[in-house]
């Protein structure tokens, strides 16, 4: 692929460095001259100097033949810039990364309109999504989050004695708001029909709202976590994030906030969340709080080594789990050696998250399944697609895949049943096998 990225921080050099060793033809673009000289010393990619939201520079770099432009610079602006003049010039799809996703929460379609681009993806987001799912997860239980937290897929893995063996799938009585999507036995996967069973050691993927699969899970004696408190130290807009999605899940949340006017801010914003001003470094307030009883504390601050400090004390007085949230990503294996369980890195994430899509060759691509045999869509319903106005059962899709979910204008968020009719700028979550993604795919455009 011809992939051009514009800015070259953490984000866009790891992608540099990565896409460029895996053969792809990669173009950069950043106005820090030290920065270009160093990167094309070091690898085998296309550089142009300067600023990537100006017309003349993407056309300098050849947005014209880009198959994918990533715009991942550390300024807002200028991403939102170079994905729409990119798209204007001729690129062929775009990727926008933004700090504060707040505006795009109310007015998606609205940024995806106008900015025209494909994928857009949060740092802070990201964080909270991998936060969470690291702090609920065991061993035998996988968690992604799509619809902004308000649609889980898990994976579960079926015990000798579980309640779902032997029992036709469309028998199973599964509580309204989720779906069995697929079964993953002995590492090949199964789009599932109303007459396939589950044996002792399949993985069950299940998709549909957090309240609905917790109810699926301690009926069927698989409940996931037990988590009940955790204590956040830092004002990052991560915590606020965080915050929210902790509370969907009811778990009881404390914050430690070092700089009162962040404190006051977020106890105005968040309900049912304790907000206590002080420092996440202060082994006496920790003890205070009893830290050391709580199933996990997390160091969310804006400077990696508070983050590693408040963890490592929270540590020494015995809780459960630690969490630390890394800036700098070459930072992550250092934590890891210095006890933290899991140190975060958003901008990690998202470089892993495009890599994703790049290698499944879809921007639409959320998580891929047993080395790409199946692939968990977000694709948009396009106002000229001939699903609109149709029912689910009468939409024709492939055996092979399950729509899971619908998000529709407004937030609202549907588990579709046979009877339910497709809208324009629908959002589905799909659930498929390779062969059928780009089958499924045209089946929403117009």
């Amino acid at each position: 692929m011809n992939i051009l990225i514009v800015g070259l921080g953490e984000v866009g050099s790891h992608l540099a460095k990565v896409l460029s060793t895996e053969g792809h033809s990669v173009t950069v673009i950043d106005a820090d001259r030290h920065r270009m000289r160093h990167v094309t010393e070091a690898m085998d990619v296309h550089a142009v100097t300067g600023d990537g939201s100006r017309p003349d520079i993407l056309d300098k770099a050849n947005a014209d033949e880009a198959d994918l432009l990533l715009a991942v610079s550390n300024d807002d602006n200028v991403n939102m810039l170079s994905c729409l003049f990119g798209k204007r010039i001729g690129a062929k799809r775009t990727v926008l990364r933004v700090k504060d996703m707040t505006p795009f929460h109310s007015f998606r379609t609205f940024f995806r309109k106008n900015l025209m681009f494909d994928l857009v993806l949060s740092l802070e987001d990201l964080a909270a999504e991998e936060i969470v799912k690291t702090i609920r997860q065991n061993q035998a239980v996988g968690v992604e989050n799509f619809a902004e937290g308000k649609i889980q897929m898990r994976r579960l893995r079926l015990s000798d004695d579980s309640v779902l063996l032997d029992v036709p799938v469309k028998d199973l009585k599964i509580p309204q708001g989720m779906l069995i999507t697929a079964i993953d036995r002995n590492r090949s996967v199964i789009i599932p029909s109303g007459d396939d069973v589950c044996r002792a050691g399949d993985d069950v993927f299940v998709l549909g709202e957090p309240k609905a699969i917790a109810a699926f899970e301690k009926k069927t004696g698989m409940r996931s976590t037990f988590l009940r408190t955790v204590v956040m130290f830092g004002g990052s807009s991560v915590v606020t994030q965080l915050s929210r999605a902790l509370a969907r899940l009811h778990v009881e949340t404390r914050i430690i906030v070092p700089d009162r006017g962040e404190a006051e801010a977020l106890a105005a914003s968040l309900d049912g969340v304790v907000v206590l001003h002080g420092d996440g470094t202060d082994l006496s307030l920790l003890r205070e709080e009893h830290v050391g009883d709580v199933d996990a504390f997390l160091g969310l601050s804006d400077i990696d080594e508070q983050n590693l400090m408040s963890c490592q004390l929270a540590r020494s007085l015995g809780v459960a789990r630690t969490v630390a949230l890394v800036h700098k990503p070459d930072y992550v294996s250092i934590y890891q050696q210095l006890g933290i369980d899991v140190a975060v890195s958003p901008r990690q994430l998202c470089a892993n998250r495009i890599l994703s899509f790049v290698r499944s060759g879809s921007v639409s691509t959320i998580a891929t399944i047993e080395e790409g045999q199946a692939e968990v869509l977000e694709l948009e319903v396009k106002s000229g697609s001939k699903l609109v106005g149709k029912k689910m059962r009468e939409a024709g899709f492939p055996r092979g895949c399950v729509i899971g979910a619908i998000s529709r204008q407004g937030g609202s968020i549907l588990i579709p049943r046979g009877e339910d009719e497709f809208e324009a700028l629908d959002n589905l979550v799909v659930f498929a096998l390779n062969e059928v993604v780009d089958q499924v795919t045209k089946m929403t455009k117009g």
